[in-house]
C-alpha cells in the first residue's frame, strides 16, 4: 500500500541549491535509510517528507498519519535524566504510536549498545513504514531495504540494502577511476598525435632551387596535397579532442601517519594504565567493584557498557591523580569529553590546532583536510563555525599534541559516516595509546584491539585482550 508520494522536490539555501529529488514513493513496511554527509540536507529532507518544511518546488503527498522522532528534542521536563534515558522516553513514545509512517532522526545518539539492538528489533517489527537517518552503520545494515543518498546536491533512491548500496558506491568509485584513467590516456594520445602531425606538416620540404620550373610545379603540387592531408588529419584529431568526454579525477583521501616527534615524550613500558581493586559508587549505588585490568601501551581500547554503568566515571578516575587504585604511566594526555571547551572561539581553526601541537603547519593542514576543512576555511574563527566543524577541529587539535595517551568519550555522536570513517583511519594510524568510549558497533569493530566491558548487572569490569568483533 502506498503511504507517501514525493515528486520533483527542490530546496535551496539562499541562492544555492541544497538538493533535488526526482521521485520517491514510500510503501507499507518500507524501511528507508537517508545517507549523506553532515550539511548535505538529510534532516531537511526528513522535514520535507513529514510536511514540516515546504520545498521550493515539487510536492509531497502523505496518505496516512505519521509520527516523527526529531534529533534535538527538548528535554526540559527531564532535567534529572541522562541523555540516553531521555532519548528512550521520546523513542518509546514515537514507536508506540499507531501511525503507519514513522520518521526517526538519529535515534541511536546517546543510546547504549543493548538499547540500539532493541531499537533494531522494534524498527523491524514496526507495523508500518520507517524512514530514518542514522550514523550507526550496523543499524542501517540490519534494518533498511532502501537507501536515499544525498550527494552533490542530488538525492538518489537505491532499491537495495545498505550493504548493497555500499557495494554499488564502491563500484561507482572504481568506474569513475577507470573512466578518468581512460580519458587521461586518450587525451594524452590525441595531444601527442596532433603535435606529431603538426611537426610533419612543418617538415615537408620546400621546392629545391636546382629544380626546373616544370619539376618545381609538380613538387609544389605534391607538397600541397601532402600538407592538405596532414592539416586535415590534424584538424580531425583536434575535433576528436574537443569532443572527448571529460572525466574529472576522483577525489582520494591522502593518508598521513600521525607519529611522535620526540621519543622522550612517550612512555615505553608495557602497560600505560594499571588498575587494581577499584570500586566506585555514589551513596548506596555501586557502579562497579574490585576492578582489575591493565591497558597495553599503544593499544586501541574501547570501553562499552549500558547507559549509567559508569563509563565516563571510569575515565574520570583514570584521570584523577589522587586515585590510589589506578597507576597512570602516560607522560602526556589529550582528552575529548563530548565538550568543546578546548577551543578558543576568538581564534581561527588553524590557530587553535597549532596551539600546543608538535607538527608543522603543513602537516596540520593535511590533517584538517582529511577532516574536510580545507583551503581558506582554516582561517575561519571557531566562534563562527558549526558544531560539527568544531568537533572536527577538536579531533585535529587532540591528535597533533604528541600525547602518548588519547581519551575519547563518545567521539562519533552526530558525526556523519564519512567523517567517522576518517576518524577511524586517524586512530588506527596514530602510534600512541587511544582509549575510547563508544556505542557505535561498526566504529568499535574497526578501531579496537582490546575491550573494557562494564557490566551493570554484575557490577564488574571485564577486560578482553581482543577487538570488539571477537567478543
Amino acid at each position: 500500500m502506498l503511504l507517501s508520494k514525493i515528486q520533483n522536490i527542490e530546496i535551496s539555501i539562499g541562492i544555492d541549491l541544497l538538493f533535488k529529488l526526482d521521485k520517491l514513493e514510500i510503501f507499507e513496511y518500507d524501511i528507508i535509510g537517508i545517507a549523506g554527509k553532515n550539511g548535505s540536507g538529510k534532516t531537511t529532507l526528513l522535514n520535507i517528507l513529514s510536511g514540516s518544511v515546504e520545498p521550493d518546488s515539487g510536492y509531497v503527498k502523505n496518505l496516512c498519519e505519521l509520527s516523527y522522532f526529531k534529533q534535538f528534542n527538548q528535554y526540559d521536563d527531564n532535567a534529572n535524566l541522562s541523555g540516553g534515558e531521555t532519548a528512550k522516553i521520546f523513542l518509546s513514545e514515537a514507536l508506540n504510536k499507531t501511525a503507519p509512517l514513522l520518521f526517526l532522526d538519529e535515534p541511536t545518539s546517546n543510546l547504549d549498545i543493548s538499547s540500539i539492538k532493541l531499537l533494531e528489533k522494534q524498527i523491524l517489527n514496526y507495523n508500518g513504514a520507517v524512514v530514518l537517518i542514522s550514523h550507526d552503520r550496523k543499524l542501517l545494515e540490519n534494518t533498511c531495504n532502501r537507501i536515499v543518498n544525498i550527494e552533490n546536491q542530488k538525492a538518489v533512491v537505491y532499491d537495495c540494502t545498505y550493504g548493497e548500496f555500499l557495494d554499488i558506491k564502491e563500484k561507482e568509485a572504481e568506474r569513475a577511476e577507470f573512466l578518468y584513467e581512460s580519458y587521461n590516456k586518450e587525451r594524452k594520445r590525441l595531444i601527442e598525435s596532433i603535435l606529431e602531425s603538426q611537426s610533419k606538416t612543418k617538415s615537408v620540404r620546400k621546392t629545391p632551387k636546382r629544380m626546373g620550373n616544370s619539376e618545381a610545379r609538380l613538387h609544389k603540387r605534391a607538397v600541397g596535397e601532402i600538407t592538405e592531408k596532414l592539416e586535415g588529419s590534424t584538424q580531425a584529431l583536434k575535433t576528436r579532442l574537443e569532443k572527448l568526454e571529460v572525466h574529472e579525477k576522483p577525489k582520494k583521501q591522502r593518508k598521513i601517519g600521525i607519529e611522535f616527534r620526540d621519543s622522550d615524550q612517550r612512555y615505553k613500558g608495557r602497560y600505560i594504565i594499571e588498575c587494581e581493586d577499584l570500586s566506585v559508587g555514589f551513596g548506596d549505588k555501586i557502579l562497579f567493584e574490585n576492578a582489575n585490568f591493565r591497558i597495553n601501551t599503544e593499544s586501541k581500547t574501547v570501553i562499552i557498557g549500558d547507559n549509567g554503568s559508569g563509563k565516563t566515571t571510569l575515565i574520570k578516575k583514570i584521570l584523577d591523580s589522587e586515585c590510589e587504585n589506578i597507576k597512570l604511566n602516560a607522560k602526556k594526555i589529550a582528552y575529548y569529553s563530548q565538550g568543546l571547551d578546548i577551543l578558543e572561539n576568538s581564534k581561527t581553526i588553524l590557530e587553535n590546532v597549532m596551539l600546543e601541537n608538535v607538527f608543522t603547519e603543513l602537516e596540520v593542514r593535511n590533517i584538517l583536510g582529511r577532516l574536510d576543512i580545507r583551503n581558506d576555511n582554516v582561517y575561519k574563527k571557531v566562534g563562527n563555525i558549526s558544531g560539527g566543524e568544531k568537533v572536527k577541529v577538536c579531533f585535529a587539535k587532540i591528535f597533533t599534541q604528541g600525547a602518548d595517551l588519547i581519551i575519547l568519550d563518545e567521539p562519533t555522536n552526530y558525526l556523519d559516516i564519512t567523517t567517522t570513517q576518517v576518524l577511524e583511519d586517524i586512530i588506527n594510524e596514530y602510534d600512541g595509546t587511544v582509549l575510547i568510549v563508544s556505542h557505535d558497533r561498526s566504529f568499535a569493530e574497526n578501531i579496537s584491539d582490546s575491550v573494557l566491558d562494564i557490566n551493570a548487572k554484575d557490577k564488574k569490569i571485564k577486560y578482553f585482550d581482543v577487538g570488539y568483533s571477537e567478543i
